[in-house]
């Protein structure tokens, strides 16, 4: 649970090996264009300065990427409603619109009650690599607490 302005708020992130992914993979590139510049240091040139930029450049691309699909995914439901951050955009739902919730394939699914569905990829089980259950019965057990949302 999170305290925001006094409201609890309960936050799901991606976990599991693909968190760990996340920060690694982006560490590892990041550490071989450190490598890069210090060989360019040691024996300056355009060519060493040129592998240097380009794992540089790399490096970036690769944390920005790893931050956008994975570490800033993430799920909140307060007393404000449901907020579920995915790579392709932010959707915000009030508790009262959540008709009903499932677990599938791409995380948890809120089905409104006009038939759509929202889907929060922090739930995924291909997100942390294992099944969501235990994570998606708190979320079942946060969203039963509060007294707007009518979803089972």
């Amino acid at each position: 649970m999170d305290d925001q302005g006094g409201a609890p708020v309960s936050v799901w992130r991606v976990g599991g090996a693909a968190r760990v992914a996340g920060h690694a993979i982006p560490a590892v590139v990041g550490v071989k264009a450190l490598f890069g510049w210090a060989g360019w240091v040691s024996s300056p040139g355009a060519e060493t300065a040129r592998t240097a930029g380009l794992w540089s450049g790399l490096a970036v691309g690769v944390a920005l990427f790893f931050w956008w699909a994975i570490l800033r995914v993430r799920l909140e439901v307060g007393p404000d409603g449901i907020v579920a951050v995915n790579p392709w955009g932010t959707h915000r739902l009030g508790l009262d619109e959540v008709a009903s919730v499932r677990l599938g394939a791409w995380g948890a699914e809120f089905r409104h009650g006009d038939g759509f569905t929202t889907t929060a990829y922090a739930l995924s089980e291909l997100a942390a690599g294992t099944f969501q259950g235990r994570r998606f019965a708190e979320l079942q057990a946060v969203l039963k607490a509060n007294p707007d949302s009518s979803s089972q």
